[in-house]
């Protein structure tokens, strides 16, 4: 019997479907820009896909004055992480329709974050600074870093039960006609010795910060702070 070895193109074509696939494989578990799959660095691309500053954008129903704004602000102030709180001029699509309709008084606030200051940043005593002076955001969404994390310090996690509570209600909220949107969610984990829920994001995403509270609140969980790191 003679043993017949394979030719460089075989090798070469079978290399190259084989990677394919691996590659394929993980780009489907895990989606994120080619550039990232690839492993090319950001600075040789360009401007063009540099990420934005890190950036909250609150929708406020009721803001309908330079006072509304001024009073806002200063109930902000303590929270020395905001560095600037300015109306959003960027409202797109239902955003501006929305702003047209008769009897609408909501508006955009974008509040811009030095990189220094993420770590120091908390949803939680945002929203309180907000409800103590009188306002509530219809939404909060945070973006400006490409991969990050939510980090939720929930005081009331005592059990198994409880953690198993967090990871399946989660997991119901983020199913399709469930309510939630979640696009932005990439995977949840629950730490019970650490009392913390963590939810991973997709690589450069715009967070719905305030569907992740409302989840957590929902399930009876109520987060002590929410906090933003950089995803390792």
């Amino acid at each position: 019997m003679k043993l017949t070895l394979s030719n460089t193109r075989q090798i070469v074509t079978m290399t190259l479907v084989w990677a394919t696939a691996l590659f394929a494989v993980d780009y489907i578990k895990h989606p994120r820009p080619l550039f990232v799959l690839f492993g090319i660095k950001r600075e040789g691309l360009g401007d063009a896909v540099q990420p934005a500053n890190p950036t909250i954008i609150l929708r406020v129903n009721h803001l309908c004055c330079s006072g509304c704004l001024d009073d806002l602000r200063a109930a902000l102030q303590p929270l020395t992480w905001a560095d600037k709180v300015e109306l959003d001029k960027s409202a797109r699509g239902a955003d501006k329709q929305r702003e047209q309709a008769l009897n609408d008084f909501s508006n955009r606030v974008r509040i811009e974050i030095k990189a220094e200051d993420i770590a120091r940043m908390d949803f939680i005593a945002l929203d309180r600074a907000m409800r103590d002076a009188g306002f509530v955001a219809e939404h909060i969404e945070f973006g400006g870093i490409p991969h990050m994390r939510l980090e939720a310090h929930v005081t009331h996690l005592c059990c198994n039960l409880c953690k198993v509570a967090v990871e399946e209600g989660v997991k119901i909220a983020t199913q399709p006609g469930a309510g939630g949107d979640f696009k932005w969610l990439d995977k949840i984990y629950v730490d019970r010795p650490q009392k913390t829920v963590t939810a991973y994001t997709r690589y450069d995403g715009i967070v719905d910060v305030g569907e992740f509270i409302a989840a957590l609140n929902h399930l009876g969980f109520a987060p002590a702070t929410l906090t933003v790191s950089r995803r390792n």
